[in-house]
């Protein structure tokens, strides 16, 4: 008889890893399918549906043979707001809209009026350009003939869940990311839907996670290597369940994800008002809780870029290796990594990356560790916005492509001061999907208990006096660098 287990799927900006763990949180087996959205000169950022779904089929297919478990259930973590979508037929009426395309900023501005007339009297959400609601709306406008064909709106998760169960299926933290669903609120904003030319059948339910979704309709089970008594459990954002996965279940815990994007993710019990600008806060899937978010739109994606660009062929531990020699601060390269615009700790939507300070002897190994030290700088800046915001931070534990870098690791204890804690499974979010997938399959009573009793810690990245010394001058001369530099932009 085949062992059972539970598939944790991680959906992402540039792949799709599926996660197969048994019950005390032992990775069984683990696979990837990469893709690359098109991003073109105006902003726009774009991918096949198909090519998302067939990415995670594939890795999951993969995982599961090479597992060789029985999948008791599955859920999903997944980027908010990138949305599809479909026909009466079920047919994509354009590429999926990755969340961080910033199309709709004056779509967005329209809503937010609107939302708030004082004739509302229901909870309104927030929107803005990277929301998917503004987004639909920009679609209306710009595509009326085709866009009237639409029938349903679906975010990944939905799409995933519709296509497995037949029922599209979103967890209220992915919800908030629409600019239609306020916290904590009962359903989506009549007022916003209305405002956005949306029906409330035309978009997916709302479920808190961990809650079954139904069973894997037999055609989807065939194609995915599972069966029809296979449970879909309703999952969550990828940043919680990052966080989930990497035991972040109580109060004083700070996770960190380096993918594309760094994000910081910290709990309470209720957060500080007002949250300044470029720190989100919504209810969190462990539902006592309230999170606080802080991130920057770039990070393992330059790394990525730079890789690719300017590598000559070298692998990131060929690059990692060379950067290990290099001293801090990069022998004087101040390198500014928002690509995209810079969200915290100060929002500079129309900020860009830079490599400042360049000389003739300065080589490619050099330049590559600054870009490691500006994501320690980004860390580093971001955490002390936690603090001064009231979060207390006993723990800080690196989770992510990016934790799987000694050098990276180092860089980020020595700039920050904390400890920089790896666990066991770097690749938080699976387990975290996977954790919600037993909690849903009734193993453990609650997510809170399961985040807990999974966790194991792999390594942990002291800070070393000397170097925190230097980086402390050098962090100050960033910041007063791109403060001056975006000044104009602010």
């Amino acid at each position: 008889m085949k062992q059972s287990a539970y598939l944790g799927l991680d959906v992402g900006g540039t792949s799709a890893k599926a996660g197969v763990f048994d019950g005390q949180g032992q990775l069984l087996a683990m696979s990837h399918r990469s893709y690359h959205p098109q991003a073109s000169a105006d902003g726009h950022v774009e991918i096949p549906i198909e090519t998302i779904y067939e990415a995670a089929r594939e890795a999951a297919v993969s995982a599961i043979r090479e597992s060789s478990a029985r999948i008791a259930a599955l859920s999903i973590s997944s980027q908010g707001q990138t949305f599809v979508s479909l026909n009466e037929s079920d047919e994509p009426l354009h590429p999926a809209i990755v969340w961080y395309d910033a199309r709709a900023s004056e779509q967005a501005k329209r809503l937010t009026h609107t939302l708030q007339s004082p004739d509302i009297r229901e909870a309104v959400p927030m929107a803005d350009a990277i929301a998917t609601g503004p987004k639909i709306m920009w679609l209306h406008e710009h595509f009326p003939a085709l866009m009237a064909r639409a029938k349903r709106y679906l975010l990944l998760p939905d799409y995933f869940s519709y296509r497995l169960t037949g029922r599209p299926v979103t967890d209220p933290c992915t919800a908030s990311s629409t600019g239609l669903y306020a916290e904590d609120a009962p359903d989506y904003c009549g007022a916003a839907l209305a405002a956005a030319g949306i029906n409330k059948s035309e978009v997916a339910e709302i479920q808190i996670s961990g809650q079954p979704i139904g069973t894997v309709l037999s055609k989807s089970a065939e194609q995915w290597n599972l069966d029809t008594q296979t449970l879909v459990v309703t999952g969550t954002n990828d940043q919680y369940a990052g966080a989930i996965g990497a035991g972040n279940c109580q109060t004083g815990i700070v996770t960190v994800t380096t993918g594309t994007c760094l994000a910081l993710v910290t709990l309470a019990e209720h957060l500080p008002q007002p949250l300044p600008a470029g720190v989100f806060g919504g209810r969190f899937p462990i539902r006592r809780y309230q999170f606080a978010l802080a991130f920057a739109k770039t990070a393992g994606v330059v790394l990525e870029w730079f890789k690719r660009e300017l590598g000559a062929g070298q692998s990131l531990a060929d690059l990692d290796a060379m950067a290990s020699q290099v001293p801090v601060g990069s022998r004087g390269i101040v390198m500014l990594p928002h690509f995209d615009g810079m969200i915290s700790p100060l929002p500079v939507p129309n900020a860009r990356g830079a490599f400042l300070n360049l000389s003739l002897h300065h080589t490619r190994a050099d330049l590559y560790r600054s870009i490691l030290e500006s994501l320690g700088y980004t860390l580093g800046e971001n955490l002390d916005l936690l603090r001064r915001c009231g979060f207390p931070i006993e723990s800080v534990r690196s989770i992510g492509g990016g934790a799987k870098s000694n050098v990276l690791s180092q860089i980020m204890a020595d700039v920050t001061g904390f400890s920089i804690e790896r666990p066991a499974i770097v690749e938080s979010a699976l387990l975290g999907a996977a954790s919600i997938a037993a909690v849903g399959g009734g193993a453990f009573s609650s997510i809170e208990e399961c985040s807990a009793a999974l966790y194991n810690r792999e390594r942990v990245f002291a800070p070393d006096a000397d170097r925190h010394a230097l980086y402390e001058k050098l962090l100050a001369n960033y910041i007063g660098l791109y403060g001056h530099i975006y000044n104009s932009r602010m």
